[in-house]
């Protein structure tokens, strides 16, 4: 919804946020897969940009979000179980590595990261071709 005037003066005195233009809230209602339970999640959103934007495309880049978020974290969880990780000390080296690997994976024309994965790991020449190594 477009903002208020009472809302705009306490973003920008209270928290130091000018033009602020829109806000917003989205819910969202999850179910886990075989399980019957569901877990609900509730986002506040703020756009204070100096571009007007219209609610459609608020939506489209609210959506965009979600289009990283499936396209690596998700793939990170899925494929290399990041998540179930325990490596605190090297973890961040462990995820810049797979993400590299992600990258590397797609810019050999896998549409999935898994058949990736299994295509290098068949033929260790192939992974390291596509590096550059041999």
């Amino acid at each position: 919804m477009e903002a208020d005037q009472e809302m705009r003066t306490y973003l920008e005195q209270e928290l130091g946020w000018p033009q602020v233009r829109w806000y917003g809230r989205v819910k969202r209602r999850r179910s886990k897969l075989f399980s019957g339970h569901w877990s609900e999640e509730e986002v506040m959103w703020i756009y204070g940009g100096e571009k007007e934007a219209t609610p459609k495309q608020l939506s489209q880049w609210a959506r965009g979000h979600w289009e990283i978020e499936n396209s690596v974290f998700w793939v990170l969880d899925v494929t290399y179980q990041e998540d179930r990780s325990h490596a605190r000390k090297v973890g961040g080296l462990l995820h810049a590595i797979r993400c590299i690997a992600i990258n590397v994976i797609r810019r050999q024309g896998f549409r999935y990261v898994p058949d990736g994965r299994r295509s290098a790991s068949a033929r260790l020449d192939r992974g390291l071709a596509w590096l550059g190594v041999c």
